[in-house]
């Protein structure tokens, strides 16, 4: 396996999130609700939520468009918000964003909730893939057209627990 990003690199831009974040909602806020998409977010969200110097509200949803290695185009609701977010300032955490399915669906029901502000963070993006637009605010890492593995990214629920992302047979 090739390591793309050690546990020192994806932590150092965290840190460098963490602070971007704080300084676009401090003028406006002093807390935030961060949702993560799970499982694929769950450590970036917990490394990301430390950092970010303001009172964090914390939720959490499970969303998936991705089977095996690929993403489809259907949309599965595993868990959904169990609280309301009408005048909340959001912030959605995810770990990758690729062809933009999944974001587009979650934002769009978001929105109809009418939450004060709507934001995305996400550790990584690929737009080899896009098939959809969609708004992110605040970006990790731009990666190319690579299935990662670890730090929260998994094959068929495997090597999420990896401390580094890499590539396999890369």
């Amino acid at each position: 396996m090739q390591t793309l990003y050690t546990r020192e690199e994806i932590h150092k831009r965290i840190v460098e999130l963490g602070d971007e974040i704080t300084k676009v909602y401090s003028p406006i806020t002093d807390e935030i609700m961060a949702v993560c998409v799970l499982k694929g977010a769950v450590h970036f969200f917990s490394d990301l939520v430390l950092e970010i110097k303001l009172d964090v509200l914390y939720s959490f949803v499970q969303v998936s468009s991705y089977s095996g290695t690929g993403s489809t185009e259907r949309v599965r609701v595993k868990s959904w918000l169990d609280e309301s977010i009408y005048g909340k300032h959001i912030l959605v955490v995810e770990d990758i964003v690729d062809t933009g399915v999944t974001l587009n669906y979650i934002l769009g029901y978001f929105s109809k909730y009418k939450p004060a502000t709507l934001k995305v963070a996400t550790l990584f993006e690929k737009k080899a893939h896009r098939k959809i637009d969609v708004p992110v605010d605040f970006v990790g890492f731009e990666i190319d057209d690579k299935f990662i593995v670890g730090y929260g990214f998994d094959y068929d629920q495997r090597k999420r627990n990896l401390p580094f992302v890499g590539v396999e047979n890369a």
